[in-house]
């Protein structure tokens, strides 16, 4: 009985392995997101909508046809069985790529296109503009960063284009002081820094360390040192300028916002300034 087991088992194990071999990756190509539905139908339930560049398996395909209009252009396909992390339903494979999608953000401003290259969002937005308004918010993922991207510059028509970052990060004392604890201050970094430029066209974003953490308390402590005492007292602030490590000291720090700021100057010698605004999620 146990060696029919043992068989059963060994089968059902190689069955498993060729059906995830002869499983076909996919990548989502549509940048507003693409509904993960659980009959090939599109008026079925939605289990979920797939994120721009999420890769995916193809189990199966249904030769059920599909033509979308979108923006005035016929988008043509079928509907196909995949499976994600989560779920095993049905896509439309007119918005499937079988090449891995970098996810890129856009921002059209005036005489200039930028990209930033591979941030997850949590809306699916990926295009922003920037023509006519002066800040745009890319709200990042709960599994992503906006530190250590690639930005790149695209028919550049300015005589300079300058850009630097700062951010907002929060912090908050655990203490057996509820009115102390329960209170979270934001603060500024202390300056704006310049990006680093690794082509004429091509900049990184800052990344930051266990060092700009114990930087941005002592700043935040000094520029709110009156609300800090007022709810905290003057021992709590006297703790916290002993700070040599982070994990050695208890308190919460945490990134809320990033900022990148352009300088444009055009050949005319004007000066404009835009903002980009990373939105980090509340954990």
């Amino acid at each position: 009985m146990n060696y029919l087991k043992m068989i059963l088992a060994i089968g059902f194990v190689c069955h498993l392995a060729v059906v995830t071999a002869q499983q076909e990756e996919a990548y989502v190509a549509a940048e507003s997101g693409l509904s993960l539905r659980e009959q090939p139908d599109i008026s079925a339930k939605m289990l979920s909508k797939l994120a721009y560049g999420e890769a995916i398996g193809i189990l199966e395909k249904t030769d059920k046809k599909l033509v979308i209009l979108d923006a005035g252009k016929k988008v043509s396909g079928e509907w196909v069985k995949v499976e994600t992390r989560i779920h095993i339903g049905y896509v439309f494979d007119g918005y499937l790529s079988p090449n891995k999608i970098a996810r890129t953000i856009r921002v059209d401003l005036d005489h200039l296109k930028v990209e930033i290259k591979n941030v997850a969002t949590s809306d699916y937005k990926r295009t922003h503009d920037l023509k006519y308004e002066d800040k745009a918010i890319v709200n990042v993922d709960i599994s992503d960063t906006p530190e250590g991207k690639q930005i790149v510059l695209i028919d550049n028509d300015y005589k300079q284009v300058s850009l630097f970052q700062r951010y907002e990060n929060s912090f908050s004392f655990m203490s057996a002081d509820a009115k102390c604890s329960s209170n979270e201050w934001k603060q500024f970094d202390t300056e704006w820094k310049p990006l680093k430029q690794l082509k004429s066209n091509t900049f990184q974003t800052l990344s930051y360390s266990e060092k700009d953490w114990i930087d941005f308390i002592e700043t935040a402590t000094k520029d709110l040192k009156e609300d800090v005492v007022d709810k905290c007292g003057e021992d709590w602030l006297a703790y916290v300028r002993t700070i040599d490590h982070i994990k050695d000291f208890p308190v919460s720090v945490s990134t809320n916002r990033v900022f990148i700021k352009f300088i444009l100057t055009d050949f005319e010698d004007n000066i404009t300034e835009k903002i980009i605004e990373f939105e980090m999620p509340k954990t």
